[in-house]
């Protein structure tokens, strides 16, 4: 518990920045920092970088160089032709059965199945 106290009010000691001109050795300016002081502004130029960059990407067709974002009227057209590829597929798989059904019955090896349904005949 000592220990964090220690921190924080380390957190508020103050130090001095003095940027000296090296040929005059002049105080051109000088500046009254603590490591809080320092830590918010560090955090702040953190912040305010990562929302411009956010902003670059999210408002602006930057978003189209990232790897797996589409246009969404590519991914519109893309989910449309996966629709109608799976009902291409259900209907040559139909296809692809009638034609075994023609082969078999042209061979003689169709098996004709009896109907439940009361014939003509009887």
């Amino acid at each position: 518990m000592e220990g964090i106290r220690r921190r924080f009010k380390r957190l508020n000691d103050r130090f001095r920045l003095v940027i000296l001109d090296e040929d005059t050795l002049e105080e051109t300016a000088s500046f009254i920092l603590s490591r809080k002081s320092i830590y918010i502004v560090l955090s702040s130029f953190v912040m305010v970088v990562f929302l411009l960059v956010y902003g670059a990407f999210a408002l602006t067709p930057l978003k189209y160089y990232i790897p797996g974002y589409g246009d969404v009227k590519l991914r519109q057209e893309y989910i449309r032709l996966n629709i109608k590829m799976d009902s291409l597929q259900n209907v040559l798989q139909a296809n692809e059965k009638y034609w075994d059904d023609i082969r078999k019955v042209l061979k003689g090896d169709a098996q004709i199945q009896q109907s439940d349904t009361v014939s003509a005949e009887e």
